[in-house]
């Protein structure tokens, strides 16, 4: 794969990175939602954009990007779930923590998927 289409499809498709999936993963399992938590094992596993040829970090897990194929009905119950974190890690007086501004970033990163949007 050529490294301007990779960009492009990094940043314009329905891709996320594998920091997010390792999160929501384990908010998932946390939530008792096995069944996306399994999707989400499935997704890491065959949904793997391929790297350029010259990327910096080839073999770092850290840096893979991955194709979201979920339906707009399993993306809103992860959209929800974060939302609900977020409110829920508010301060006392509904002021932002760091943890819910962390939710309200995963929120943002699911709830803007260009097929969810």
């Amino acid at each position: 794969m050529r490294t301007q289409e990779y960009n492009r499809i990094t940043k314009e498709g329905n891709v996320l990175d594998f920091g997010t999936l390792k999160e929501t993963k384990k908010q998932l399992g946390i939530n008792k939602l096995t069944e996306l938590e399994s999707e989400i094992d499935r997704i890491i596993k065959e949904n793997k954009i391929q790297k350029p040829e010259l990327h910096n970090q080839p073999n770092s897990t850290e840096t893979d990007f991955f194709l979201i194929d979920l339906n707009s009905d399993q993306i809103e119950i992860i959209v929800s779930m974060f939302g609900d974190l977020e409110v829920g890690n508010l301060g006392l007086n509904y002021e932002s923590t760091y943890s819910a501004n962390f939710f309200a970033k995963m929120l943002d990163k699911w709830n803007d998927l260009p097929d969810y949007r």
